[in-house]
């Protein structure tokens, strides 16, 4: 062949292997971005607080530039530099601030908690970087909090609230602020990871921005894009049924088993079937069992606690997880195993979110716990970066 065609050939090798660049914030275990590796991103740069994190990321990505420290103290100008960006930036932004301030299961202190706080450095990040695109995650009691909690039994009918007290101020001031960002329309969805292949069902709100499409475009591609739905929808919908804890866990290797162990409160669990909870308990056991959490001499809570059901969960192999916590052995959130009485192992934790066992996570056992449960699961991350790289 003659030498006049090799630099056309050149030019297409180069645009074969160019990958759209992502910077990553609030990186902690790596969820998201794995998730967007899968769907043919390139990691340019990674931050987290705390060590542990840091060292994993550089345990399993030694060529991804990890910044350990709070973001409030690092400039856009050297995440520029430490991620090799030229002056068009990053093509996307992607993290999950801490969300734990908008948890039904946390204090709900909002933005005026430091973790909420951090969602505005992410919105400053966004100002400074001009991705054409950014994609925030995050729990969905962010739609209901409010900036002056209030708790749901002292909210009496006919009560004047004043407007931060109101369900939903929280995410109404942060949506107002993304709306402010030059260029940038954007559009949420709450969605169930177990619709996208996540052998657990975990709700989860995803907002992504754009200056360069309607976000609303990527949005409806990603609900196109489930694949799978509850067993007893599925056949109709032309879905396939959940994938389970049994396939989550079939072939898994684990030979060192590391786990925490329950409580003395673990003892009840004997008596709790696979699928089951404190509801299942002998009924000469459950007051002692439940420490009064089922009882309330408060008229306006007696009869209304049976809906929490994590109190001495026991995990079924023919459903999905439920949503996989920072730690499996608390009281509240109970997560065991369908036939051992013991909590899901790291690795167990690891496969229902996605992570490959080949990823080695770097810390104390309740450190990985957290690293895995804060986590984006993967097959989700993927679903999400395959709809924002279709409109790249």
């Amino acid at each position: 062949m003659s030498s006049h065609h090799a630099p056309a050939r050149r030019r297409q090798k180069v645009r074969q292997i160019h990958k759209p660049s992502v910077v990553s914030l609030f990186t902690c275990g790596m969820g998201l971005d794995l998730g967007f590796e899968k769907a043919g991103f390139d990691i340019r740069y990674t931050n987290d607080i705390t060590s542990f994190a840091c060292s994993t990321i550089s345990a399993n990505r030694p060529r991804v530039h990890c910044d350990e420290g709070d973001i409030t103290h690092i400039r856009s100008e050297e995440i520029v530099c430490r991620s090799r960006l030229g002056p068009e930036g990053p093509d996307v932004v992607i993290g999950g601030p801490p969300c734990q301030s908008f948890s039904t299961a946390g204090r709900r202190r909002g933005l005026r908690d430091k973790r909420g706080a951090a969602l505005l450095e992410y919105i400053r990040i966004i100002s400074d970087l001009r991705p054409k695109f950014f994609v925030f995650e995050n729990v969905p009691g962010l739609l209901s909090a409010a900036k002056d909690h209030v708790p749901f039994y002292d909210r009496q009918p006919g009560m004047k609230l004043t407007k931060a007290q109101e369900y939903g101020s929280v995410f109404a001031e942060i949506m107002s602020l993304l709306r402010k960002l030059d260029g940038y329309k954007v559009e949420w969805r709450k969605i169930n990871a177990a619709d996208y292949g996540v052998p657990q069902k975990r709700i989860r709100l995803v907002l992504i921005g754009s200056r360069v499409v309607d976000p609303a475009l990527v949005i409806d591609d990603l609900a196109k894009s489930a694949k799978f739905a509850d067993p007893k929808k599925a056949a109709a919908a032309g879905r396939r049924p959940w994938r389970t804890l049994r396939d989550a866990l079939d072939g898994l290797e684990d030979n060192e088993k590391e786990h925490v162990e329950f409580p003395r409160w673990g003892t009840y669990l004997k008596h709790v079937p696979p699928g089951g909870c404190w509801v299942d308990l002998p009924k000469r056991l459950v007051r002692r069992a439940m420490k009064g959490a089922a009882d309330s001499d408060d008229p306006r809570k007696r009869g209304k606690q049976g809906g929490r059901r994590g109190f001495y969960r026991r995990l079924s192999w023919d459903a999905p997880a439920p949503t996989l916590v920072v730690s499996p052995a608390q009281f509240g959130s109970c997560i065991c195993h369908p036939d051992e009485e013991r909590p899901l192992t790291v690795r167990e934790y690891a496969r229902v979110q996605g992570f490959p066992d080949s990823w080695d996570f770097i810390g104390s056992t309740a450190q990985k716990y957290r690293m895995v449960g804060e986590a984006v699961p993967i097959d989700l991350a993927r679903a999400v970066a395959s709809a924002v790289k279709k409109h790249l």
